[in-house]
């Protein structure tokens, strides 16, 4: 008798925002692309351990599963699984990483008049057994495949670069970053000649990995300043002639970089009653990442590996840190979180 293979099980999300004492005022249904940011996530932790060779994250092949509280819809998050030569590579995903998406999502129910601006949100994510997937062979749905990212990698040891410091204790959980200082000092400086409004750029660098430890590191190379950003005293736009420069910039350079990230500042002032050294919860009325930026940075930096570099006009800020007034954000887990880093 010939073996069969079983089919898996695919299921239908729906993300269910809630009103007081959680009335169900909206649903969201999900679609594939809700999940890219998770699946790359998951990939990308896969890579560092070796086992993908190639950055090619599997976009359509992926499975997404829930995580099931009880026999109930309700699911406490996903997992996102991925087949590699060495077996299955699972990762798992809580509610948070729907908030952007929730933000989004509300914005335009206010405007409709479905809710009020002060209205308490929360959301809860169901699933459902998609009784409507097609059949597979050997367990292969077969779908239109979209054409998957392919992210050079490079050979690189970050000890190549020469002496580096550790700025805000780099985290074992986080992949490596380098940044050399002339950027931070750039990205410092771009801010202060513009001390009443935000102010944005790109930044430009390779995803290199070591070839004896397999280890991934990221490093920043240069910083793009983009005039034709539109800001305000607390956003800053990024508009097609950014892009346009961000190019042109990366042409003339020929050194073949990716886009890893941004840079934006924060005009924000510390009283002048602030105690000094500066106390971290001063420090984190200046420097803090917004829900616009974070926003931002899912929607235009959303590759685990990206970062965002915040600058502040403060100077106040400096003793305490111990560096230039600055804070590096990047991706953990499909979240937006700060991290430590290296600096040339």
């Amino acid at each position: 008798m010939q073996p069969t293979l079983e089919t898996p099980v695919r299921h239908r999300f729906v993300l269910e925002l809630l009103g007081a004492r959680g009335v169900r005022i909206h649903d969201v249904p999900l679609e594939r692309a809700d999940f890219h940011r998770a699946i790359e996530s998951a990939f990308f932790t896969a890579l560092r351990r070796g086992l993908f060779t190639d950055y090619t994250p599997p976009l359509d092949s992926a499975r997404i599963e829930p995580c099931m509280r009880s026999s109930a819809p309700a699911s406490a998050g996903f997992e996102v699984i991925l087949d590699t030569p060495a077996g299955e590579h699972r990762e798992r995903f809580g509610l948070e990483f729907f908030k952007t998406l929730v933000r989004r999502t509300a914005a335009p129910l206010v405007l409709a008049g479905k809710i009020t601006a002060d209205t308490e949100l929360s959301y809860r994510l169901t699933a459902f057994a998609d009784e409507q997937q097609p059949r597979k062979r050997g367990g292969l749905v077969i779908e239109l495949d979209t054409e998957p990212a392919t992210i050079p990698l490079r050979d690189g040891a970050l000890t190549d670069q020469g002496v580096t410091l550790a700025w805000d204790a780099p985290s074992a959980e986080d992949f490596p970053v380098l940044i050399p200082r002339h950027v931070i000092d750039e990205a410092v400086s771009e801010a202060r000649q513009m001390p009443d409004r935000e102010v944005g750029g790109v930044l430009l660098g390779h995803l290199r990995r070591d070839p004896d430890s397999r280890e991934v590191h990221l490093e920043v190379t240069c910083l793009v300043p983009c005039e034709s950003t539109e800001a305000t005293e607390t956003s800053v736009t990024f508009t097609h002639q950014t892009w346009a420069r961000v190019r042109e910039v990366t042409d003339l350079r020929g050194e073949g970089e990716l886009i890893v990230g941004w840079v934006h500042s924060h005009p924000f002032r510390l009283c002048a009653e602030c105690p000094k050294p500066v106390p971290a919860e001063c420090q984190a009325k200046v420097l803090f990442y917004s829900a616009d930026d974070e926003f931002l940075m899912e929607l235009t930096f959303p590759r685990p590996f990206m970062v965002g570099l915040l600058a502040a006009v403060e100077p106040r800020l400096e003793e305490a840190l111990g560096h230039p007034p600055v804070k590096l954000y990047g991706w953990r887990n499909g979240q937006i979180r700060p991290r430590g880093f290296e600096v040339l």
